[in-house]
């Protein structure tokens, strides 16, 4: 790593990753409900092929290693791009930071939609792995013709447990992107003021929406240091989150809780530009900033993450929405 000039910042540190705080407190997932009546439509993918399907991805993700062509057979969205981002980093002799992916995918329960339309999905909550924390698979096919791939695994926050839903002989309901019945908004809204919040703080309308957590705490954080840190050096920072856009064009999936709620998985690319003093340096780049870069020192930096959350929303009337897991972690830079 080069010598920073005399008067140009170091950058405060450029990957937001998700921290150890996002593991060894997470509560198991409650098992799932006793079965009732059976329900019709019954489930699309029945217990048994959800486990081959696990199955199957546990081998080609074992057997591709950090090869990316091998991985896009069973991998997709951010879990690919962050899985990249890795090997990458790995590459350049750099260690990747945390990003609250699943360690382990051994599956613990299931949750199977009822859902008959394409795209199709289901959730596989795993076993602890070495983070003691348990993660929320999220599998998609796009269409009939096309296998079932990890699109997400955020891990559970400290303290988090998930709501309990339908057994998965009965399977449970999708709610869409944009139903609110008995709900405090539409998964599509509670996605995007969570995303106003983790952008704008205390600052963001839909603050009060939302019970307070672990990650947002870290970011809210990270992002103030970051921000003086330039500032006081004549640098500047700049941010924007927006939901992903999913292969299949889905950059979120809901489905129903017992309790009459709502679970739901969402997708953000947050992109964060930092630059230095005018006509100086942003200084020396962090190890995994500089390995995705290609450089080691830039005036300025384009930072881009991809960050998953499960969203627990409740009933109307039923109080603030609780987010219980996160993946977050950084997939492209361009410095210049």
């Amino acid at each position: 790593m080069s010598r920073r000039p005399a008067g140009a910042l170091r950058a405060a540190p450029a990957v937001l990753a998700v921290p150890a705080l996002l593991a060894g407190c997470a509560q198991l997932p409650p098992v799932p409900a006793v079965p009732r009546a059976p329900a019709s439509p019954a489930p699309v993918v029945a217990p048994v092929q959800a486990e081959r399907v696990v199955d199957d991805v546990v081998r080609v993700v074992r057997e591709a290693g950090d090869d990316p062509e091998a991985l896009a057979g069973r991998v997709t969205g951010p879990e690919l791009a962050l899985r990249r981002a890795a090997a990458r980093v790995r590459e350049a002799g750099a260690e990747p930071p945390p990003t609250g992916s699943a360690d382990e995918l051994t599956p613990l329960s299931s949750s199977l939609p009822r859902e008959e339309d394409w795209p199709r999905w289901f959730l596989v909550i795993t076993e602890p792995g070495a983070d003691s924390a348990p993660s929320v698979v999220v599998l998609r096919s796009a269409s009939a013709r096309e296998p079932y791939r990890v699109w997400a695994t955020p891990s559970l926050l400290p303290g988090a447990s998930l709501p309990t839903t339908e057994a998965p002989a009965l399977g449970v309901a999708a709610v869409g992107p944009d139903e609110d019945a008995n709900l405090l908004a539409s998964p599509r809204e509670v996605a995007q003021r969570y995303a106003d919040v983790l952008t704008d703080g205390d600052a963001s309308p839909a603050d009060a929406d939302f019970a307070e957590d672990a990650y947002r705490e870290q970011v809210t954080r990270s992002v103030a240091e970051q921000t003086d840190a330039l500032r006081a050096g004549g640098g500047t920072f700049t941010q924007t989150r927006e939901l992903l856009d999913g292969a299949d064009d889905r950059p979120l999936v809901a489905l129903r809780t017992r309790d009459g709620g709502a679970l739901v998985v969402a997708g953000y690319r947050w992109e964060t530009t930092a630059t230095g003093p005018e006509g100086g340096l942003l200084g020396d780049l962090d190890p995994v900033t500089a390995a995705l870069a290609g450089r080691e020192q830039a005036r300025s930096a384009r930072l881009v993450r991809e960050e998953v959350v499960v969203l627990d929303v409740p009933p109307t009337d039923g109080g603030v929405v609780s987010v219980l897991a996160v993946q977050s972690g950084l997939t492209e830079v361009e410095a210049g």
